[in-house]
């Protein structure tokens, strides 16, 4: 299949089944496990770039979209360096920290950064977000090269000395280079693509930064040992409620790569990188950027499937969905590593409906609350609605 939406084939399927026993082989059959998206719709923002409240709500290429406070969600407005909230019953979007206070030579808002009471806190390029079980809320400021809390009435920031940089250490003592994404695992552990940095990183509980996996300063590809493995400007990251797989979407390699017991492996898509005749017509001043890998669009088994500078990554039960950012779609992975396109046509636009021909502009951040999966749909200026059937139910 290319790229046509995955139309679940019936098999004797559906999560809630139990194991089937077979008496002539004593082999115990698990039912398929599928997804499938069944309509698409605009859920806040008119389209327009800029800062508007309300029920006709304007965002500026909203990266992250998070949630866990009862009837709200969360939203990364991060060219307005804002955090946004949407009350789910009404729509209405309200501003819960950030400013707007100058604006640069294109007209794009002016980041900062300020600690100190929701009112007076200011952000830069903040990217996404989670809200832990105790109610703190945890933002990538990705220009401020921090990792910053919301935490009742104030901000503060929890990572980083807000000068980019690698360093490992306590919290107040780590650098981060362009932080995009950010996950937590049960324990309290949270994970951080670290983009410019090329690594993935974690806080433990005690407040102390490590490297997980990858080599700091150094973009490529390379799976095997965790210390060992390359990325290239890693995007977005999910992990497993116990924190064994750890899912990261590597974005400049147009693949989703899997940390495991202290492993990296690829878990879809496929390196492509340009022909001789292609670099050949290529002109860089240092020739490294001339292999740069070359995004794709297939569905297919992981290693035939393609992406396009995938993003955004969440778990919808034990199916993994991504935002293939450059292809417009909203792509899944199964168990199975079989990948399907759940919604997008592979161009631009803005469709709401059927999802074969639904049109998404750069979706970047997911959420899932049941079988709703929001979508921030970054190049739109929206926040999006894919309802879901099958796969299993996640709260983040």
């Amino acid at each position: 299949m290319s790229k046509k939406i995955f139309t679940a084939i019936m098999l004797i399927m559906a999560m809630s089944l139990p194991a089937i026993v077979l008496a002539d082989t004593a082999e115990v059959y698990t039912p398929e496990i599928y997804v499938e998206a069944v309509t698409v719709r605009t859920f806040a923002g008119t389209g327009a770039h800029g800062a508007a409240d309300g029920r006709l709500a304007q965002f500026n290429l909203p990266a992250g979209v998070f949630g866990g406070l009862g009837d709200s969600i969360f939203i990364t407005d991060t060219a307005n360096n804002l955090i946004r909230m949407i009350n789910l019953s009404s729509g209405s979007t309200y501003r819960l920290t950030g400013a707007v206070l100058a604006f640069d030579d294109h007209g794009m808002p002016v980041g900062f950064h300020n600690d100190g009471e929701l009112a007076y806190a200011l952000f830069n390029h903040p990217t996404d977000g989670l809200m832990a079980e105790d109610g703190r809320i945890f933002i990538t400021d990705s220009l401020n090269h921090v990792i910053r809390v919301i935490h009742g009435a104030y901000v503060y920031t929890f990572a980083g000395t807000g000068v980019a940089g690698m360093q490992d250490g306590p919290v107040e003592e780590a650098m981060f280079n362009h932080p995009a994404a950010i996950a937590v695992d049960e324990f309290g552990h949270i994970y951080i693509a670290d983009t410019l940095n090329h690594v993935i990183r974690m806080i433990d509980r005690y407040g102390e930064v490590t490297t997980l996996a990858g080599v700091p300063g150094t973009w490529g590809y390379e799976n095997g040992s965790a210390y060992e493995a390359l990325f290239n400007s890693p995007m977005g990251i999910a992990v497993s409620a116990d924190g064994s797989r750890v899912y990261v979407a590597d974005t400049d390699n147009h693949l989703i790569r899997l940390i495991e017991n202290g492993e990296v492996s690829t878990l879809a898509g496929r390196l492509r990188l340009p022909g001789e005749e292609e670099i050949a017509l290529l002109e860089f001043e240092d020739d490294d950027w001339a292999y740069l890998p070359q995004g794709g669009f297939e569905d297919g088994k992981g290693d035939y499937a393609l992406f396009n500078l995938p993003m955004g990554l969440t778990l919808y039960g034990d199916i993994l969905i991504v935002a293939d950012s450059a292809n417009h779609a909203i792509r899944s992975i199964l168990p199975s590593g079989e990948v399907n396109t759940l919604a997008g046509t592979g161009f631009p636009g803005h469709i709401d409906g059927m999802p074969q021909r639904a049109a998404f502009h750069m979706p970047a951040g997911l959420f899932v609350i049941e079988d709703e999966l929001f979508i921030a749909d970054r190049g739109n200026n929206l926040i999006r609605i894919i309802l879901l059937t099958g796969g299993g139910n996640s709260y983040e």
